[in-house]
Parts: C-alpha cells; structure tokens; sequence
C-alpha cells in the first residue's frame, strides 16, 4: 500500500500534521498510532487526567534508568499512547514559553523560529474563549480558555505570592511571562481539548486519510538516502509494510521518535553496531540532548475548616456527586487543569529573563509505587517548582535490538549543580509563599518528607530523593546545523531524504513552559 505522506505519532506534532496534509484532497495521509482510539471516558473528563498515566491502554509505562543525580532513582517516564498522544493524557496546561526560548532557536541559525515567526501559528491553532487579541487567536482547532478557580486556597495562594513580592500579571502566553498569574487550558465547555479532537475529529472522515490505530512502527526503510517506507506490527503480531510517495513524518515524541530512528539504523554508528543493529545512516546526534523539566512539590495540610479538593477526590460519594454536577453543567472542579496558579521568577534575582516555574494546585497526594496519585484525606494543597531552562543532559539508546528491554533512558537530572540550585532557590520561594499571609492564615503546617528539610544541603538532599518529571521530556532528534544536530531548520533529518521529525524532540533546548 502506498500513501503520499506517512505520519508516524498522533500526537500533539502527528496529529496537527496529518490533519493539515489531508485539507488538501489530492494527496493521500496514512497516520499510524502504536495505541487505540481516544475513548476512555478519562480522556475527555479533565480532572481525572492521572488515572491515565499509569493505565497501560492510552500510556507507555517507561522507566528510566537509575538517576545518579536523583540517589539512584529511577523515574517513571510516561507519554501517551492513544489517539492525541500526551495531549490526550496530560494536565492541560497552556503556556507556550517565553519570546526569548524561540529567538535563541532562531539566532542558533534556526531560521523562521523566532518569537515573531511562530506566533502566528500559535494564533491559527487558537481558538480562545476570550477572543482573539495580538497574542491569542479565535477559530482555531484548539481551545483554550483561562481557568475558573474551583478552590478558595488557589486564590490565597495567589494574593500569598503578590504580597511575597512577585507582580500580578493576567497572561503566561503573551512572551512575557515574568509574574504571576491564573493558568490557561485546552478545555472546551469543560472536556479535554486533544489534537485528537481538534485536527482529526472532523478530519477522519476525509476519504484521503487513513487512521491506522494499534499500529507499532518497528523501523523505517531506507533506500539508499531516501526514506521510502514504514514497517509496523500490529497488536496480532503482524508486520505490514507502507510505500511513501513523498515523505514520512516522524512524531512519535522525545522517547519514541529516537528510538524508531535507531531501530531503523540512522544514529551513532559505534553504538549502533555495539547492539546489532545494521548501521544505515551515520547521525551520532540520534537521542542524545535529553533534557527535561523536573519539579518537587511542598504538600501543606490546611486546617479543617478550609476544605480542598481532596475531600472531593478521596471520598467517592462526594465525588459522585460532583461527577453529576459536572455531567449537568460541564462546570465544577471536574473540569478544570490539573494546575490553577503558575508564576515564573528569576533564580538570580536580577530582574532579567525567568528561569523558575511555581505551580499551585488545591489538592495534595503522594505518588504511588507506579508513579500515579494517591489523594490525601485531609484539607491540603501542593505548591512545586520547577526549574526551567535545566543544563543537565542525557539520552535514549538501544539495549539490544530485540526482546527484553530493548530501550534505556537516562535523564541525567540535576547532573549539573545550577540545576540543583535553581530547584533550591524555587522551594524557598515557595516556603515563602505559604508562609504569608493569607494562605499562612489556613496552614497548619507542611506535610510529607520536604517538612524537616530546612538548611539548603537537606532541601536539596530533598530533592534529590523525591522530586519527579513534569513530564516534558525534549531535545533527542534537536534542530541545528552542527554536527550533533539531528533535523535542519525544516524538521528534515539531516543526510536524507523524504523524512522530516515533527515534535518535542527537535527543540533544541526546552521552552520555558507546557
């Protein structure tokens, strides 16, 4: 069978892809998805976004290798595995970045990645409730909508960190995002906004796109430096072959997309031949640049007369009343983002460009031995940090070519000690924070392990022990013109022809957002 494009991933990158080259209906589209189709109920409920990270039906359940910056942890590494990819399991959050992350892309010769060059797409995807300005768009395929707060402990968090010092602003996505302020989400009348739902809802109807669910791309053939086709299996074990007759997308994310690369034999020879693998384009740049944002979270229980979300969420004939309200009127703490408050400051202090990201969400959980959420039983709330612009490298390689674990990931975190120290300036902030009135008023005190770390070698022991993926892993195929660049400025992979990369994996360095 042959198609005009072949895109790999329906993801956040595959998705948008396959939807856009099918408008014109004289080409043909094949999108391959390794998962099924989006109709888990979760999926479209926001607020029950983590019982799909460790539901093996819409995510892959990775893992890293141990962390020597984490003490040796491993860390639970999910992205999605279903029609919309991560945007059909993630938190929602809508926050694109500052305008400098895209012109340094652009000034590292990356050209027409610029802050002014990639607006106007942000604007054509758009379509916010609040109407289009010069920063946001309307009648686009994504909604996004400035979040309601469900809990009166987000808004003292809130008005904590203004009076903390840290200037009230009313928009994260206008490129400026020193400040603090309310979030935004791909929501619309209170369900999840996926790429699924908004490029290829209407989309699959088209008769020049085919959707191919449970489909797992082994590798792509080459013949001789042209990308000529796609091998995948499907769930009974069957290999099928597809013929491209222009070009082959690849966005199977930042884990995903290097692995298909190096199983098909485009990456670091050495390493390649040290697996089995028969080398078939040399690209040393194939999955290293891992990088990621990391952030560690301070639990606060609140006292008893100010209830939060986890009496909602641990308490199930609460939550089923609350499940009705939200199926009667789509409102209600069921269909918010997994996060209310966010805020970027500056580590150095010195007024200049953000470095640290500050999340407050009405609820509080420890993570379970799989990596899912465990909702306390009292009245809490988690405030975490994250680190924005991490240095600290790592990469995703084979194993071995078949059976077993056949990939390894190693992150790296906190490899480099400006890393660790950001994350320690971010958590005083946050101490900070709720210790200032009003939130103060509320706390009874600090929950969880973080309470009796207090000089800075126990606060970043702290987070060496407990801190966690923000999931937003990026930088494995990255876009550039050295020699440990993966993708040109056109996503195309460098040295062939007829394969371009379109996802996380080809920033360079990771934008400074969700």
């Amino acid at each position: 069978m042959q198609y005009d494009y072949i895109v790999i991933g329906s993801g956040s990158g595959g998705a948008a892809v396959a939807g856009r080259l099918s408008e014109d209906g004289r080409t043909t589209v094949c999108l391959l998805e390794a998962g099924g189709k989006d109709f888990h109920p979760f999926i479209h409920i926001p607020v029950l976004f983590p019982h799909l990270l460790t539901n093996p039906k819409t995510t892959w359940l990775r893992k890293s290798e141990p962390v020597p910056g984490l003490n040796g942890r491993p860390m639970f590494f999910p992205s999605g595995k279903v029609l919309g990819g991560s945007s059909s399991i993630n938190g929602m959050l809508y926050i694109r970045g500052q305008a400098q992350d895209y012109d340094d892309w652009r000034d590292a010769g990356n050209n027409g990645w610029g802050w002014e060059d990639v607006l106007p797409y942000y604007k054509k995807m758009e379509d916010h409730a609040h109407g289009g300005n010069d920063a946001h768009g309307v009648g686009g395929p994504i909604a996004v909508t400035n979040t309601e707060l469900s809990n009166e402990s987000s808004n003292k968090f809130l008005e904590s960190a203004v009076a903390a010092g840290i200037p009230r602003i009313h928009d994260l996505n206008t490129g400026d995002q020193f400040g603090i302020s309310t979030v935004q989400g791909t929501i619309r009348k209170g369900r999840r906004n996926s790429t699924a739902v908004g490029y290829l809802k209407g989309a699959k109807k088209r008769a020049n796109l085919k959707i191919q669910t449970r489909a797992n791309v082994r590798r792509i053939i080459l013949n001789g430096t042209r990308a000529s086709g796609v091998e995948f299996m499907d769930d009974n074990g069957t290999l099928s072959t597809l013929h491209a007759g222009r070009e082959i997308i690849l966005s199977a994310s930042a884990v995903g997309s290097p692995q298909i690369l190096l199983q098909s034999g485009i990456g670091d020879g050495t390493q390649l031949r040290d697996v089995g693998v028969e080398l078939t384009h040399h690209l040393p740049g194939v999955g290293k640049n891992l990088h990621d944002h990391l952030f560690i979270h301070l639990q606060t229980r609140l006292k008893a007369a100010y209830p939060t979300l986890n009496q909602m969420l641990s308490n199930k004939p609460r939550m089923g009343l609350e499940l009705i309200r939200y199926g009667l009127s789509r409102r209600g703490a069921f269909g918010l983002t997994s996060t209310e408050i966010c805020g970027f400051l500056d580590s150095r202090e010195s007024g200049s460009r953000p470095d640290i990201q500050i999340n407050y969400r009405p609820f509080s959980f420890d993570y379970s031995s799989e990596g899912g959420f465990v909702f306390h039983p009292f009245p809490g709330g988690t405030a975490s940090i994250c680190f924005t612009r991490p240095k600290s490298r790592g990469e995703v390689r084979l194993l071995a070519k078949n059976g077993g674990t056949r990939l390894a990931i190693q992150p790296n975190y906190l490899d480099r000690i400006e890393d660790a120290q950001g994350m320690l300036f971010g958590y005083k902030i946050l101490r900070k924070i709720v210790n200032t009135a009003p939130f103060s008023n509320r706390l009874e005190c600090e929950h969880g392990a973080g309470a009796d770390a207090q000089t800075d070698d126990e606060i970043i022991e702290h987070i060496r022990n407990h801190a966690a993926t923000i999931y937003h892993p990026a930088g494995t195929c990255k876009m550039g013109n050295d020699e440990m660049a993966v993708v040109d400025d056109r996503l195309r992979v460098r040295g062939l022809s007829g394969l371009r990369v379109a996802d996380a994996s080809i920033m360079p360095v990771i934008t400074s957002g969700n």
